[in-house]
């Protein structure tokens, strides 16, 4: 089953393709379809990802 889903990780404002990864495998989420950036605040970062569960 393909699940779409909103996370949000810690601003770091070094925001790089390696961080985000790494955000995403400590929620479980090991080996996402895709994501993307999709909002910003001083505190957080919401990707937009699709992956298989």
């Amino acid at each position: 089953m393909i699940i779409s889903d909103l996370v949000k990780i810690p601003n770091t404002y070094n925001i790089t393709t390696e961080y985000i990864e790494s955000e995403l495998k400590k929620c479980d989420i090991m080996s996402p379809l895709r994501w993307s950036l999709v909002h910003t605040n001083s505190d957080n970062l919401t990707i937009s990802i699709a992956y298989e569960k």
